[in-house]
């Protein structure tokens, strides 16, 4: 349907949380997550991938379903103060999230990494 619009080449890697960033040439123009925020234990190496993976190009696409039952909405508080150490975020409208998967419950958020205050 929107294939015209791909004009670049894609690849797809599998990456376990927090070991070491091997096989890829430079930082990825795009890293996309899904429902990634759930486990606390997870948070931690989740964001240092994010962090070795992420140039400062790079644009990170997080979607998430918001869950308001047990120890989801402490991890979901602790992943957002665990991100802006490292990283901004926008969180995208609703009103712009396509109208037939729009949910109240779902966010989007685009997250690129800090740029450095001092040269290295």
């Amino acid at each position: 349907m929107n294939k015209h619009l791909v004009t670049g080449s894609v690849q797809a890697k599998v990456l376990k949380w927090g070991e070491e960033i091997e096989d890829f040439p430079s930082a990825p123009d795009y890293i996309l997550m899904a429902d990634c925020i759930y486990y606390e234990e997870s948070l931690e190496p989740l964001l240092k991938t994010l962090k070795d993976l992420s140039g400062s190009e790079t644009c990170i696409i997080c979607c998430y379903e918001q869950r308001t039952m047990g120890k989801n909405p402490e991890i979901e508080k602790k992943y957002f103060e665990l991100l802006q150490l490292d990283f901004d975020f926008e969180k995208i409208p609703l009103e712009k999230h396509d109208e037939e998967y729009r949910s109240e419950d779902i966010h989007i958020l685009y997250i690129r990494k800090k740029k450095s205050k001092f040269p290295s």
